[in-house]
């Protein structure tokens, strides 16, 4: 198997078929042995029936329980990816067919790179709140997290088997895909990109899921926001001995910084607490309900 495509859907019904038909299209032709797996993350509208309904021997349908989200639908995608290349593209057609071939037969005809990644020029087609708000992101995170990120950096990328596995053998429960690409090395391309104007629906990336996620982010690569809270706490320690051999007692705005800067660490500790407790708890990542046109003695 030469290429594996993974393809997360989340009510992409609309979309389904013309994605299909247009990456067929654009592979006709291609001597290149390819699997198409998308993955049903609980979707509520008729994605799943209309995938069943192609008759293609190169498709492959892992369908999830409930929805767990992309990054769990990406994991399950490439821990059941056969090819020694793997891609991850969306379904909304903003991810070109067309770019996808060739960041493959860039990645062939460099053989001393790992993976070709895309990554957004610009973005004004964006709400102008989004964009800001993604770029503060990038800003952020490469300052204070221990794996850098290229601004527009996305998930549309081809790699080869080693990289799958090297991010398949990660055990954290909270992923975040784009820091995990960083953080396990191998040789990258980047390469830039425009999206596709999307045909149907909305964007799934709500202010307050791009927030989240971007959180989720820093928070799985940087303990930065530990290690302030204690230098802050050094400080207000020196502010309030400072004030009380001055005055002989703590005055009420003194009391309240403290009070105030208790609460701030306790709500920073609670986030670490939080995944520790998700981790011990050990569920697994995603529930698969049913896979369809698999070998089931490989997988």
């Amino acid at each position: 198997m030469d290429l594996s495509i993974i393809v997360p859907c989340y009510n992409e019904a609309d979309s389904i078929e013309e994605f299909y038909d247009l990456l067929k299209e654009t592979f006709k032709n291609k001597k290149i042995d390819y699997e198409l797996i998308f993955v049903d993350d609980g979707s509520d509208d008729e994605t799943l029936k209309k995938l069943k309904e192609i008759k293609d021997k190169k498709i492959k349908i892992i369908n999830f329980s409930r929805n767990f989200g992309k990054e769990a639908a990406m994991l399950a995608g490439m821990k059941h990816a056969n090819g020694n290349y793997i891609s991850i593209m969306d379904a909304d057609l903003q991810h070109s067919p067309q770019t996808l071939l060739d960041m493959y037969n860039k990645l062939l005809d460099n053989k001393e790179f790992d993976m070709v990644a895309a990554y957004k020029e610009n973005r004004d087609d964006e709400l102008p709140l989004k964009s800001f708000l993604t770029s503060m992101f990038y800003r952020i995170n490469n300052r204070i997290s221990e794996v850098k990120l290229l601004p527009g950096a996305s998930d549309f990328r081809v790699f080869k088997k080693s990289v799958n596995e090297a991010i398949i053998s990660m055990p954290e429960r909270r992923r975040f895909l784009k820091g995990m690409f960083s953080w396990v090395g191998f040789n990258t391309i980047y390469m830039p990109y425009k999206p596709s104007k999307r045909l149907h629906g909305n964007s799934k990336w709500s202010i307050y899921k791009l927030l989240k996620y971007s959180f989720d982010g820093i928070i799985s690569f940087s303990t930065f926001p530990l290690r302030l809270s204690f230098f802050v706490g050094v400080i207000i320690l020196f502010i309030g001995v400072f004030n009380f051999l001055l005055m002989g007692h703590l005055s009420h705005r003194t009391i309240i910084l403290i009070l105030s800067f208790i609460m701030f660490f306790l709500g920073t500790l609670s986030i670490y607490l939080k995944r520790v407790y998700c981790d011990s708890l050990n569920r697994p990542y995603y529930i698969i309900k049913e896979m369809i046109g698999f070998d089931t003695k490989k997988n």
